[in-house]
């Protein structure tokens, strides 16, 4: 039985829909667990994000920026 590496598991797609400010959005396919979705469900429906995609977005968001400052701060050294 072969294992599938982590990239197999992520499908980007072109897709059409746009933020607010007009920022084209492309569509990204991953596998999360029933707790992951169950997590996000519940932030969306504490009304903390208006959608699972706008929570994921700030989630990625919040990963880059976390490491742009560990890059930097090991530049700094």
């Amino acid at each position: 039985m072969s294992r599938s590496s982590p990239s197999d598991d992520i499908v980007i797609e072109p897709d059409h829909s746009r933020l607010a400010d007009g920022q084209p959005l492309d569509r990204v396919t991953f596998r999360a667990t029933d707790e992951q979705l169950a997590a996000l469900e519940s932030l969306v429906d504490a009304d903390i994000y208006h959608s699972r995609s706008e929570a994921l977005r700030a989630g990625v968001q919040q990963l880059l920026e976390r490491h742009r400052e560990s890059e930097t701060d090991r530049d700094d050294q």
